[in-house]
């Protein structure tokens, strides 16, 4: 088998830098190489933050893509409910099994974001332990997903589309396009949280990474910024 070096390059997805998610992929490289995440493991951690944009978040992207146009609409009924449908299964891949093996990679076992309220609670509990530094306010931030949308994506990609549990009917807003908008937005930006929140605790002395506020500091291309104590 030959070297990835050797590969010809092929053309992957008409996606680019003006989506924010591929933007906001891209900054977690930027932020990881700043971090104490060195050598082996962190050449690791970058190939699964692409794995996760480029077999998760770009191929449900496509997904949507699909749903979005126009001629969908006038397609036979199952033809027109299966992109809801493939949506759901690469987004959920990309947040759960992507997601939590780059985590891992990184030294942080999220896999209790996953479980049922019990293991969540306990899972939740036993990472503040593990991680004291964690920045405050996360425990609410986690069950607030959790109960805004994650629970009921759980429950619809999960339950229905992989074994047929409940009906459709009880999941008629996962084929609403402006739900499923919604839903990629929450899901990438959850993704791209996760990971900034894992890699902070692991930054070097009296650095940090703060979200840039253009009111305060004016234009800026990227979402996040680094800050580092005593110097302006």
């Amino acid at each position: 088998m030959s070297h990835p070096r050797d590969w010809k390059p092929v053309h992957f997805a008409n996606v680019g830098t003006d989506e924010a998610f591929i933007r906001e992929m891209l900054e977690l490289i930027t932020i990881l190489e700043g971090s104490l995440i060195l050598g082996e493991q962190r050449e690791k951690a970058k190939g699964a933050i692409l794995t996760i944009m480029n077999d998760g978040l770009i191929p449900a992207f496509m997904e949507l893509r699909t749903i979005r146009a126009p001629e969908t609409a006038s397609l036979p009924i199952a033809d027109r409910l299966q992109p809801y449908e493939d949506f759901a299964r690469k987004l959920w891949k990309a947040y759960k099994d992507l997601t939590q093996r780059t985590a891992e990679i990184m030294g942080f076992d999220i896999g209790f974001l996953y479980q049922k309220d019990t293991k969540f609670e306990e899972g939740l509990k036993q990472l503040r332990a593990d991680w004291p530094a964690l920045q405050p306010g996360i425990e609410d931030f986690l069950r607030q997903t959790r109960v805004e949308w994650q629970n009921d994506f759980s429950k619809f990609r999960n339950g229905f589309v992989e074994h047929q549990e409940g009906e459709r009917m009880d999941f008629k807003k996962f084929y609403d396009n402006a739900v499923v908008e919604k839903l990629f937005e929450s899901v990438w930006g959850t993704i791209v949280d996760l990971l900034v929140i894992s890699m902070s605790l692991k930054l070097p002395p009296r650095t940090h990474i703060v979200v840039n506020d253009p009111n305060v500091h004016g234009p800026w291309p990227n979402r996040f910024r680094w800050v580092i104590e005593g110097l302006g």
